[in-house]
């Protein structure tokens, strides 16, 4: 009976949802319907400023939020196999603004701040198997970017160019001459093992580190992006055959490079952590072992070397899928596409997911997305207010680079956003 009733209720609720829909879509269609009171809906802005645009977030995959703040972490050896991944990113556009003409095109300036950094250690490294320098994800990347956001239409074609000019603030990946690795010893003479981790990781930064007085040193590069959106469906007639099957189609290349960005100011630290004499790893009874790092040598330097840099690059594809009769009530959206991105050892990556939004009258929207980006699961929920002079958005999302993390807590994002207009 209470399996019925929920059945009842949530086909009510989809059937209101497709009734309303075909009472908007009627408005658009019908001439008959002239002079008829429409629907409330909320306009959109034609003059919009957007302030305090913030995402940060976090994750992992190995620890879930709630162990780390227990007083015992408990580590799980046979999880150390599949290596340990972390990272870390926050995504602030502190101001941007925007014109909408009626007849379709709009006109806007953005600035952004993006930090990203990343920690990739392979499951040789954790279990000691037989490698050496085996190589590792260390890096991390701060830019700050101003842009230009275009968008108009051509026939049925709706295309957007946003040019950039940007900033290498920072810069981090493993050294040139070496990769952060593992190195040991097995057999050795007098028995045991010497375990020794060494490191050589280069910073770059936009500016001296060793001088306080020292400005921006960093050049600025420009790169672009480009999209493509068509509405397919309408367009070959196929929403008349079938009218759930109502949807465009979009293409998204994002950060084309135009001109690399420099940064030559660095910091090199190099050392090595590990014992001094060996150690015995299994079958040990405990007593009078050395430490396990018992040997740290450690030295830095400053220098200057050019380097070229460029942001990730983006190629995404994606549909938006209207089923309830062609209306922005519910739409639901797949996406496919790759990244690169050079602070990764191997930049290539694959991005794909599934989006859905809920759209009352433009006034109450409700986002949820199941997505694989920037190489973690992201589980995200978001909803947005709009009042037409203000609208504020808000989201969380659980993430991980491992699937079953991401539902369990891996990882944490949250994202808030004002905007102000009529």
């Amino acid at each position: 009976m209470k399996k019925f009733l929920a059945l009842l209720i949530i086909f009510l609720f989809v059937r209101s949802f497709c009734l309303y829909a075909d009472e908007v879509e009627s408005f658009d269609n019908d001439p008959l319907e002239v002079g008829r009171k429409k629907p409330f809906k909320m306009e959109d802005r034609a003059f919009e400023i957007g302030l305090a645009n913030v995402n940060v977030g976090f994750a992992n995959n190995f620890l879930i939020i709630k162990e780390v703040f227990q007083d015992v972490i408990s580590i799980d050896i046979d999880k150390l196999s599949e290596g340990f991944m972390l990272n870390l990113g926050v995504n602030a556009v502190p101001f941007y603004f925007s014109f909408k003409s009626q007849k379709g095109w709009s006109f806007g300036l953005s600035t952004d701040a993006e930090l990203t950094g990343i920690l990739g250690l392979s499951g040789k490294m954790l279990t000691i198997s037989e490698a050496v320098k085996e190589s590792s994800d260390i890096g991390g990347a701060l830019f700050a970017s101003a842009t230009i956001n275009t968008l108009f239409n051509v026939q049925k074609f709706k295309i957007n160019v946003n040019p950039s000019l940007f900033y290498t603030l920072a810069y981090i990946t493993p050294s040139p001459k070496s990769k952060t690795g593992l190195m040991y010893t097995l057999n050795y003479p007098n028995g045991g093992t010497v375990l020794c981790i060494d490191y050589d990781i280069r910073l770059y930064t936009g500016f001296p580190i060793d001088d306080s007085e020292g400005g921006l040193t960093a050049k600025p590069g420009m790169d672009f992006s480009i999209g493509v959106e068509y509405p397919l469906a309408r367009e070959i007639g196929l929403n008349k055959i079938t009218p759930v099957l109502d949807f465009d189609v979009s293409l998204n290349l994002i950060n084309i490079p135009f001109i690399q960005s420099s940064i030559s100011d660095y910091t090199e630290m190099t050392g090595r952590v590990g014992s001094d004499k060996p150690i015995t790893l299994l079958n040990g009874d405990g007593k009078d072992e050395p430490d396990l790092f018992s040997s740290v040598e450690t030295t830095s330097a400053t220098g200057n070397e050019e380097i070229k840099v460029i942001r990730p690059f983006k190629l995404i594809a994606r549909a938006d899928w209207r089923p309830l009769h062609g209306a922005k009530l519910l739409t639901v959206s797949p996406v496919l596409g790759f990244c690169i991105n050079n602070i990764y050892n191997e930049p290539f990556s694959m991005e794909w997911g599934i989006n859905g939004c809920l759209n009352l009258a433009n006034f109450f929207l409700v986002k949820i997305g199941f997505n694989y980006t920037d190489r973690m699961w992201v589980n995200s929920l978001g909803m947005a207010l709009n009042l037409r002079a203000f609208e504020l958005d808000i989201g969380v999302d659980l993430r991980s680079q491992t699937f079953v993390q991401s539902w369990t807590g891996g990882g944490l994002g949250v994202n808030v956003g004002l905007k102000f207009g009529w």
